[in-house]
């Protein structure tokens, strides 16, 4: 709450979020009811879990839920300033104008995306809907289900929240009910050995933590105050990013401070850093949106097949040469595109295509590298058989 009220006391510009749905759908004053009944609704639900419930574990699935849509949703909100101008000229001093005129005045038309009166009911829906003792009252299922799905349509119906809000909201919260309600507890044995205190909390694991809120403040400045109106700042956050990349492993080896954790968070910082350093280039160097897309699909194939081999193998996965050289490449190619003057565009277009082919190179190496380890587990089909189906994997 503390950020959110900051953020909304910043002076920045918006990003207007609009859709044409939003004009077929009529302003109603009577769904302020559903909407005010939100807060009963969320509060009562946190309460139930909190103290009636008996299950740890569902107490920790919801609130999970709520601690990373809300999160995300801080986070969202900085990197992209985001607002709406459809709220109509409220006219008459009935019961529910009266009551909207009050929102209106309390609740400003910004910081809207993803929409979190969506995603909170919704999350209280599903967790209510999990839990044993609820569902058994057919009564209670249906009412909390109609309320949820009236708390939905008033964010829309009061001209609160955009449709693109309330439909990111709902991929949100289906993310986290795969998260925290498929995923860990499938892998529980697993992520239990992984996810311990010695696991956590190195010295190498805080920079790479360190590194990815540094990704975040360099994407938040230049989306809130500008790319080269912050240029100096921008720089800092490059070096100083780049120090703790260099850092985070040699004190891992040296201290023998290696772990999991950290061989997932370390690529992860990089990746993110990467990823916001070429964002950010895009309004002036084109160039750089085919880059950001290649870095997208690539993360994304690598992250699904390293998942598999830390899930199903014994493996450890360490970062590799050609990992490095992408990584220094690109801070060496954002760091002199962002401290020098603006090169002309052939130069500036060889330096984004060096990225570009470090990370492709990269790519096929580190996909090599996991066929190999599942296959030395059985995991994959050998290599004369690939020949005749096609296919690498079982």
């Amino acid at each position: 709450m503390l950020s959110f009220m900051l953020m909304e006391k910043s002076d920045v510009k918006i990003h207007l979020i609009h859709s044409l749905a939003d004009d077929r759908i009529p302003f109603c004053q009577y769904f302020i009811i559903p909407y005010v009944l939100w807060y009963f609704f969320l509060i009562g639900t946190v309460i139930y879990f909190a103290l009636f419930c008996p299950s740890k574990k569902e107490y920790y699935q919801y609130l999970g839920t709520l601690g990373i849509g809300m999160t995300l949703f801080l986070l969202i909100s900085y990197i992209y300033p985001n607002g709406q101008n459809m709220r109509p000229d409220l006219t008459g001093d009935g019961i529910f104008i009266s009551a909207i005129r009050f929102l209106y005045k309390i609740d400003t038309p910004t910081n809207i995306f993803p929409s979190m009166h969506v995603f909170n009911a919704t999350a209280s829906c599903v967790a209510l809907f999990q839990n044993e003792r609820c569902r058994r009252n057919r009564i209670f299922t249906v009412a909390q289900i109609v309320l949820t799905v009236s708390i939905v349509l008033s964010t829309m119906f009061l001209k609160q929240h955009s449709v693109a809000d309330v439909m990111t909201a709902l991929i949100l919260n289906i993310l986290c009910y795969q998260l925290f309600y498929r995923i860990i507890p499938a892998r529980r044995a697993k992520l239990e050995k992984i996810l311990t205190r010695k696991e956590i909390f190195t010295v190498p694991n805080l920079l790479s933590s360190l590194r990815l809120c540094l990704a975040i403040a360099f994407l938040g400045i230049c989306q809130r105050y500008g790319f080269r109106e912050n240029r100096s700042l921008l720089v800092m956050i490059i070096l100083v990013a780049a120090v703790t990349d260099l850092a985070d492993g040699k004190i891992a080896r040296t201290f023998h401070q290696v772990s999991k954790v950290g061989r997932a968070l370390d690529p992860l910082a990089d990746k993110a850093m990467q990823g916001v350093m070429i964002a950010c280039l895009m309004p002036y160097y084109p160039l750089a949106e085919l880059v950001l897309l290649l870095l997208f699909v690539k993360e994304l194939m690598t992250m699904a097949a390293g998942w598999k081999v830390i899930m199903e193998t014994e493996a450890d996965l360490e970062a590799q040469w050609h990992g490095k050289l992408n990584t220094v490449v690109t801070y060496i190619v954002v760091l002199i595109l962002t401290a020098g003057a603006r090169l002309p565009y052939s130069t500036a277009n060889v330096l984004i295509g060096a990225c570009a082919v470090c990370m492709i190179m990269s790519f096929v190496m580190y996909m090599s590298d996991f066929r190999r380890i599942l296959a030395a587990n059985g995991l994959v089909r050998s290599s004369v058989q690939s020949r005749y189906d096609g296919g690498w994997m079982q």
